[in-house]
Formats: C-alpha cells, structure tokens, sequence
C-alpha cells in the first residue's frame, strides 16, 4: 500500500497485528509493558509536581514541618518500590517476552515460506519480501511493543498534566495545544519523505550487499583472480554509492527545512517564548498564582510539551512501523494458488500407473507457455528417460508430476486419480526426487539421508542406502560414520564433502525412501561420464520394481531405459527406446551421434 494512502485505521489495525502476537504468546509480557511504563510517569508526576508544588505552597504559607516531612517521606517510599519494579521488568520480564515473540513470529513465518506455493520464488518481488520479512520481524515486534510503551508513558503524562493546568490555570492548555496540531502535520509530511528515502536506498543497498558478498565468498575468489572482471564490480560498488548518496542528498533538504519550521516556530516560540512570559506575568505582576503553582506550571508546561511533542513523532513512528509491518502482513496472509480439496483422498499405498493427459504449463497468465499437450503414461516398474535440450521443459514436467506447480490446462492422474485430490504433503512424500541443484544441511550426515528425524533404527536403512547411492567407501573413512557432521558450520569435527560425493549422499536419499515413484533430475551431472553410467546402472537394478523417471543431457544411460521421451519446445517430439529412436533417425539419434565419441567406451557403441 502506498505511504500516502495509509489511512490512520490501518496504521493501528497493522501495529494491533503485532500487538496480537504478544497478546496470545506473552501475555503478562504486554501487561506488565504498560502498567510499568504507566506507573512511571505517575511517579515522576508526584515526584516533580506535586511534591515540589507542596513544597513551595508549604513555605509560602507556613505548612507545620512534621506535615511536610510526612509527605515526602510517603513519596520516597512510594519511589523505592518503583525501582524494584523497574529491576524485575527488565532483568527478567522483558528477556523472557521478547525472545518468546521472537520465536513465535519466526516460526510462522518459516512455516509460511515452507507451505507457499513454488512459483512465488520464481517472482523476484515477493522473494525479496520474504527475505525483508524474515530479517525484520524481530525488529517490527521491538518497534511496535516500544512504540506502546511510549504511547502509554506519553498518554499518562498527558492525563496528569492536563489535570494539573485545568486545577491550576485553563489558558496554559491553549499555547500547547497551538503546537502540537502545528507540529503533528509537519511531522507527518517529514516522515512520508522519509519513508520513501529509505525504500529508494534499500534498492540500491541490495546491489551493494550482493557487491559486498563477490568480495568475501569463496564461491567467487577463483573467477575474481583469474578475471578482469573485478574491475566491473569496483565501478558498479563507486556507483552505487554515489547514486545512495544523491537520494540522500535530494530527500535531506525537505527535510531540513520542514524540521526548521517545526522546531523553531511551532515550538520555541509559541511555548518557550509567549507561555514563559504569560506565567511570569500571572505569577509577580497579577499575583493569581503561587510561586508553587507558577514553577511547576513551567515544569509542567515542559513535560505536557515534551509530550506532546513526542506524541507527534510516535504517531509517525507508528505510521513508519505500520507501512512496514504491512509488508509483513502482505506475507503471512497471502493465499496460495495450490490448494487442497476439502475432503482429500488417501495416497496410495500401490502404484498401478502414472499418466500425463493435454499437459499445458505457463508461468502466470501472461508467461510463455513451458509445456504444450504433453502426453505420456508410465506403467509399474517401467525406467523412463526424458532428454532435450536446455529449455525444452524437462524439468517443469517433473515439478508438475512431484505438484510443486498446477497445470495451467490438463491433468497428471495416479492409479487413475486426479493427483489434485490426494492430500498435497502425503502425495510428495510418495515421491523421492534428486535434483542437479540438490541441498545438504548443516546435520549429520543419517539426518541428510533421511531426511526426517533420524533414530536408532534407521542405522542400517542409511548404511544400506549410501552403499547403493556409492558413498560406502568415503563412509567407511569417516570416523564418526553416519553421526558425522555434514560441514563445518556448527561442527569443527563435520566434512566438507565434494560435488560427486554430495551428490551420492542426496542420491542415497532414493533408496532410504520407500516411495511409489522415483524422479531424477540430472542428479549425477557432478560426476565423471563413467562414474555416471555405473551409478544409474546400480539405481536402475536397485529401484527393484519402482518406476523412474530421469532427466539426463548425458545420454549414456538411456539405453537402460525402457523408453525415451525427446522434448523440444515443450512438447515431446520422439518417444520409443534407444533402438527405435536411432533407427528413426531423428532429434534424438542426431543429439546421441553427437555424444557418441566420448561415450563409446562406456556404452559399447
């Protein structure tokens, strides 16, 4: 939403989101936030008030000395209680709280990105404000909690002092009044300019980290000092910062001259000149006040100005928070596309066929269209190989089989069921699945092939796989075994494993996993031709009777295969085994006769 069409309900329906959070999570947290910053500037109120007013009227009018030693004494007692509140509050209270909300905001928000739909990855605007999300929610929960606590200390502060000047003298309230309606509307103006000043340099600050990362990874140090590149890169940094600093520039003299106007006409004089002198002038001229009214009037007149001035800049504090928090909400509320039925049906527990019907695929409704009428079946135990070119829609058809997108037209059934019917988490854990870009976490290597929380009793079923995946002889190195730590982010003793060994340990992942369905996208490209050939000989012997389906661009493999499906442009253009497709002599057999000089030795050509 636009900053200017942040209407006030929305900047408090955005801060009460929050405030929701710390409700439901920690709820004495909230409380105790506002009753304490509350009961602070009562005390401070009695404190430099009331008690100085008692004392001034108490020596102007001869007040017995035993009355104003009992008052003060009642005071100090009432201000030693403050502070051992004050210690509980923030030695214990606030810790717990805020690390509790923290932990409840991120939570959902991992969730969320977990369950989101893929393609919204693919849309750079909403990666980026995921990322923003993720990296600011504790900052929202800081901002909005702080901001009600001021809120709460200000209010107070207001209601005590407005008390005071219509007990003592009406009129004062008028030249506060003057500038704070003044001083509100020039705040806000400032604090829209401001907003939009930040989120032209966040733009920018983007290409700067990414800047910044080239120079500190190790990914890029060897293409850094073998290319003149760099000197692409120091230009694009000097750039970036001057374009940063003429945003600043540009955005600061509005600035100025705005906080100019406010601080010097709407403040200092209205209150610091013309009150100042209209006291004075009640006080020794017209004598209708006390000299204790009269001092803390002036005290007071500071306090309800200090405050009300403040209230200005919370309530654009508060306006800042809301249009961020808004990004926030913007995440967490956003509707998938991919959704379940109402009812769904069980997955089952069998596989009797997969099959393709008018499979059409585009990415939004204005994309190019990926897949045009795709059709294919596979059959129980059947090992099929999917090959082409880059860009001929290979691996979107293996993301549409595993539904990590919908068709756009079309339909995948399994056992003859709409895959859109089964429960979504239950019908892709059916299905084991190696991408090129596979991932290894930070855990131990039993956790990285299960991929679940690991026990006692899958020690062999990880053994067993990685002897198939062949990881079993680096395994039998590893003096740890299968509890050894998969880098050494948390673990000085983990391994930082190679290409072709991270991706055994992913392919071991297939056999660890009794699915219906085995999808492999190009999960061996790491590996020597040779290497490769062997590895997808022992997953096609030891899948025993599930059905495969594999991407390769290497085409040593696909005479294992029971048929080839040749893709171009979105569409399958040749289907048949290897001998077939040869003896047609088409795309395929062209592609194949390309690769065969390098092959021969492994495939027997």
């Amino acid at each position: 939403m636009k900053p200017n069409k942040h209407s006030f309900t929305r900047v408090l329906k955005n801060n009460w989101f929050i405030m929701k959070y710390g409700l439901r999570y920690s709820r004495n947290y909230i409380i105790f936030t506002c009753l304490y910053a509350c009961l602070q500037e009562i005390e401070i109120f009695i404190e430099h008030v009331i008690l100085i007013k008692f004392v001034f009227d108490s020596v102007q009018y001869g007040t017995s000395f035993s009355t104003v030693a009992f008052y003060i004494g009642l005071t100090i007692l009432f201000i030693a209680i403050c502070f051992v509140l004050d210690s509980i509050y923030f030695q214990s209270v606030e810790p717990k709280g805020k690390e509790l909300l923290y932990q409840k905001i991120r939570m959902d928000l991992y969730e969320k990105a977990i369950s989101t739909d893929l393609a919204n990855y693919d849309d750079p605007v909403y990666y980026n404000d995921y990322v923003w999300s993720a990296n600011d929610a504790h900052n929202r929960i800081d901002a909005t909690i702080n901001n009600i606590r001021k809120l709460c200390r200000s209010v107070t502060v207001i209601i005590t002092s407005i008390s005071f000047f219509l007990f003592v003298d009406k009129l004062g309230l008028l030249f506060v009044l003057a500038s704070f309606i003044l001083t509100l509307i020039v705040s806000m103006i400032t604090n829209k300019i401001r907003y939009k000043m930040r989120m032209e340099l966040n733009e920018k600050d983007r290409k700067r980290i990414y800047l910044k990362r080239l120079f500190y990874l190790a990914d890029y140090a060897k293409e850094l000092r073998l290319y003149s590149i760099k000197e692409k890169f120091f230009r694009d940094f000097s750039d970036t910062h001057k374009e940063m600093h003429g945003i600043i520039q540009k955005r600061s003299k509005k600035q100025f001259w705005l906080n100019f106007t406010s601080e010097y006409f709407f403040n200092e004089l209205i209150l610091s000149g013309m009150y100042v002198t209209y006291v004075v002038f009640m006080s020794l001229v017209k004598g209708t006040l006390s000299y204790g009214s009269a001092v803390t009037l002036l005290n007071s007149s500071w306090r309800l100005k200090g405050n009300m001035q403040y209230m200005t800049t919370l309530i654009s504090e508060m306006q800042e928070n809301s249009l961020y928090i808004e990004k926030l909400r913007s995440f967490l509320e956003q509707k998938n596309t991919l959704k379940e039925v109402e009812d769904p049906l069980p997955v089952p527990d069998q596989f009797t066929g997969l099959k393709l019907n008018e499979l059409s695929f585009q990415y939004g409704p204005s994309g190019p269209r990926i897949l045009h009428n795709v059709n294919f079946s596979i059959r129980p135990g059947e090992k099929i190989a999917i090959v082409g070119y880059n860009g001929a829609g290979k691996t979107t058809l293996t993301k549409l089989i595993m539904r990590l997108y919908d068709a756009s037209s079309g339909d995948i059934r399994l056992n003859g069921i709409q895959i859109d019917q089964f429960k979504l988490d239950d019908y892709r854990m059916k299905i084991s699945s190696v991408f090129q870009d596979h991932q290894l976490f930070a855990a131990t290597l039993s956790q990285n092939v299960v991929m679940n929380q690991f026990t006692s009793g899958d020690s062999f079923l990880v053994r067993e796989a990685l002897e198939k995946s062949g990881f079993g002889h680096k395994l039998q190195s590893l003096q740890l075994g299968t509890d050894t730590s998969v880098t050494k982010e948390f673990d000085d003793a983990g391994i930082e494993l190679s290409g072709g060994e991270a991706q055994k340990v992913a392919i071991a992942r297939v056999f660890a996993k009794p699915t219906l369905l085995i999808l492999l996208d190009e999960p061996s490209s790491a590996l020597d031709p040779m290497s490769e050939y062997h590895l997808n000989q022992v997953m096609l012997e030891k899948a025993e009777d599930r059905p495969i389906i594999f991407i390769s661009h290497r085409l040593s493999t696909t005479r294992m295969a029971d048929r080839i499906l040749m893709m171009e442009n979105g569409q399958i253009i040749e289907q048949g085994s290897h001998e077939e497709l040869m003896r047609m002599d088409g795309k395929y057999a062209q592609m194949f006769n390309l690769q065969a000089s390098r092959y021969r030795v492994v495939v027997g050509a």
